[in-house]
């Protein structure tokens, strides 16, 4: 006779609880859904809202394993009747996708942002998916992506440093950070803006274009006006020659109100 240890039980009980559990969830959201599609087929139609996205595809580019980076999603409904968004479900503990809102009228948009941690995806390129669950009878599940190149270097640039943070500041104070972006391609490079930092941080960029070896610098000024509270948001860049570097900056720190 076989003995097993009741740790191996326990641990084997709490793996099928979660996955009984997510089960439960998934089955529930796909019952509201099929509902509400079954209570518009028997009133003889069908929901004319209809989902549209800015992008089904986001680049982050390289990251930083040591910080968040963020890119804000734009959900229009482009048909005619109010959209609903069910629920935004992601493949991974490593996201999370807040709405600006969840009904969204004839031609009206709405903000999704996405929110990446790499710190909790081991090193090297990854792509993951958000799954968006709407009354849209066409596309009840539809799905966006983003890709990531993980805590590994690009061959154009160097970046110093490579996540910026204001630490916990004042509200109503300025402060400035700088990060420094040497040419390290051997040609000359267009630095461009793909997504800025949001309304709290302000960009001056001392040049966009690099020689081969010239450095040069972009500051970042936290605003007087800043939002107290968490800081998080993350700057997006291009650097342009005949190839292509993506490189996604995290901006984070703390402001604290007066």
């Amino acid at each position: 006779m076989k003995y097993f240890e009741p740790r191996l039980l326990s641990v084997a009980s709490r793996s099928y609880s979660m996955k009984s559990s997510c089960l439960k969830s998934c089955f529930v959201l796909f019952f509201i859904l099929l509902t509400s599609v079954y209570t518009s087929a028997q009133k003889g139609e069908l929901s004319q809202a209809r989902i549209s996205f800015s992008e089904t595809m986001w680049n982050f580019g390289y990251v930083p394993k040591t910080g968040k980076v963020i890119h804000t999603y734009q959900i229009k409904n482009i048909g005619q009747d109010t959209l609903v968004i069910v629920k935004v479900r992601t493949s991974c503990g490593c996201a999370s996708a807040p709405l600006s809102k969840q009904r969204i009228a004839p031609d009206e948009t709405a903000k999704m942002k996405v929110i990446f941690d790499p710190r909790k995806i081991r090193v090297g390129e990854t792509i993951k998916r958000l799954h968006v669950i709407s009354n849209d009878p066409n596309n009840p599940f539809a799905d966006v992506q983003f890709t990531a190149k993980i805590g590994k270097r690009n061959s154009l640039v160097k970046l110093t440093p490579t996540e910026i943070n204001f630490d916990t500041i004042a509200q109503g104070i300025e402060d400035v950070r700088t990060v420094t972006v040497e040419n390290i391609s051997g040609e000359e490079l267009f630095m461009e803006l793909i997504e800025g930092p949001g309304d709290n941080v302000e960009l001056d960029f001392e040049s966009r274009i690099l020689k081969p070896g010239e450095s040069t610098k972009i500051n970042l000024k936290l605003k007087k006006g800043a939002t107290s509270g968490n800081l998080q948001t993350s700057l997006t860049l291009d650097f342009e020659g005949s190839r292509i570097a993506r490189v996604s900056i995290p901006i984070g720190g703390v402001v604290v109100s007066k």
